[in-house]
């Protein structure tokens, strides 16, 4: 997933950020998220935007650019909708932004989209921010780099890679993963390395879920965090009520932790609240519980543990993972039969089985288990459809579908593997199973090339008529 083509573009971009002028606009309603805004140098490319009710035309406000990896601008800014007006904060969430394919179409989205931050709104030129969920992290991360405007990310679930070191974050980071994402493991790789750096505030937060956007009260606590440090960086007055509030919060949470047995993921929050607050709160507190912790002989079996099953992860991504290409080799080569050679060779079987047991060992294979479904019912088979080879594309999306038998994603694709084979009972069946679990996105049926061979069956126009 390179980025140096588009490295020119965000040059532009930076230009576009220094001279943007401002002109009057008419006033958007406030409180509400207003969708399909069209951009002012660019009306193909749109967003939602949200106004504060607070808000006035005649102040600045802090801005956050949220890029959705599947340009779902009114999805992804509902999530942030609640915190924006508590905080008092500007959204505009692109449409067209995308993950796992095409650069370009973020480049052009960012050009459209970031003078209107800049200049048809009450933006704080100091206190833009962004947010990307995946690939779109790496967008966001990439947009901070290379053109210093932004005070600060919230990453969410994207993978550490040369092309945005940690190491040349210049903007405040707060990081996110579900438990269970197969990016968890790069993302603490990305904090581990910022807490090695030092240079700007971060801070980074596991919660329950998959390969997924953060939830409200995430977002909740990002902005909040956010506040602060704006707070510490001079960029916006102290308030002493908030800092108070916010810090019996964080407190509170890592007490929960420590009361819960979790004296490692406890420990570590103390010393976030410690960093986050030395220049806004009396933290002796804090250092003392730290003390108190590092002490603590149950932290050291903790850590035990932790190591245990993160070398277990380590070493099947390496040795298990790294062999997929090898095994596509095999399987043409020899004609194995592909399903139970993968199940096999990916110890399925036993990840499912550890995925059943309790604490860091469940959590380790259901992780796991959660890269091998992406790479076989995404990444893998959009190769093995350019190639045409429709057979092994639905060999993996079966192993997939073994593992979780309850995504609509899965079944969709299985849909389109067996209308390419022909296998139309097949195809009409998986689709109808789809649907019956959630699957509405009734455009995609109607433009997707792979169901051609299905349009002039009945069940197929009763099933896209649902």
């Amino acid at each position: 997933m390179l980025l140096w083509p588009y490295r020119r573009a965000m040059r532009r971009l930076v230009l576009l950020l220094v001279f943007a002028s401002t002109l009057a606009a008419a006033e958007p309603e406030r409180g509400k998220l207003v969708e399909n805004v069209a951009a002012r140098n660019d009306a193909t490319q749109t967003y939602t935007l949200y106004l504060p009710s607070s808000y006035d035309a005649a102040k600045k406000y802090p801005a956050l650019v949220i890029l959705d990896p599947r340009g779902r601008g009114t999805v992804a800014a509902k999530v942030f909708r609640p915190a924006a007006e508590e905080y008092g904060w500007i959204l505009v969430s692109s449409n067209q932004t995308r993950s796992d394919g095409e650069w370009e179409p973020n480049v052009k989205a960012l050009r459209a989209i970031m003078p209107d931050v800049t200049s048809r709104y009450a933006t704080d030129p100091r206190r833009i921010y962004a947010t990307g969920f995946s690939g779109t992290a790496m967008v966001a991360w990439h947009l901070g780099i290379t053109t210093g405007a932004l005070a600060g990310v919230i990453g969410v679930g994207g993978r550490n890679i040369p092309d945005m070191p940690p190491e040349k974050f210049n903007f405040a980071h707060y990081g996110f993963s579900g438990d269970e994402d197969f990016n968890n493991r790069d993302m603490r790789d990305v904090e581990a390395i910022l807490d090695r750096e030092h240079q700007v505030p971060h801070r980074f937060a596991s919660f329950p879920g998959t390969h997924q956007w953060i939830g409200v009260e995430e977002a909740r606590a990002a902005l909040g965090w956010m506040e602060l440090v704006a707070m510490a960086d001079g960029k916006r007055p102290r308030d002493e009520a908030l800092i108070e509030r916010l810090y019996a919060a964080d407190v509170a949470a890592a007490a929960a932790l420590e009361a819960a047995g979790r004296r490692v993921d406890a420990l570590q929050r103390y010393r976030d609240i410690s960093r986050t607050f030395e220049s806004l709160h009396d933290v002796s507190a804090l250092r003392r519980a730290i003390a108190r912790l590092t002490d603590d002989p149950a932290v050291a079996r903790e850590r035990e543990e932790t190591a245990k099953w993160a070398a277990f992860e380590q070493d099947y991504v390496t040795t298990v993972l790294s062999r997929i290409p090898q095994l596509f080799a095999t399987i043409r080569g020899q004609h194995l039969p592909p399903v139970p050679t993968f199940t096999q060779e990916l110890r399925i079987a036993d990840l499912q089985k550890r995925a059943t047991r309790p604490g860091l060992e469940g959590t380790t294979a259901r992780r796991l288990l959660e890269a091998v479904f992406g790479q076989f019912n995404a990444y893998l088979p959009k190769q093995l459809f350019e190639r045409h080879e429709y057979a092994l594309a639905l060999a993996l999306f079966t192993v997939a579908r073994n593992i979780h038998d309850d995504r609509p994603n899965n079944w969709y694709n299985l849909a389109t593997a067996h209308a390419r084979l022909g296998q139309t009972k097949k195809a009409l069946d998986a689709l109808e199973k789809a649907i019956s679990l959630g699957w509405t996105d009734r455009t995609a049926i109607a433009n997707d090339e792979d169901f051609t061979s299905l349009r002039k069956e009945p069940r197929f126009k009763k099933l896209t008529a649902k």
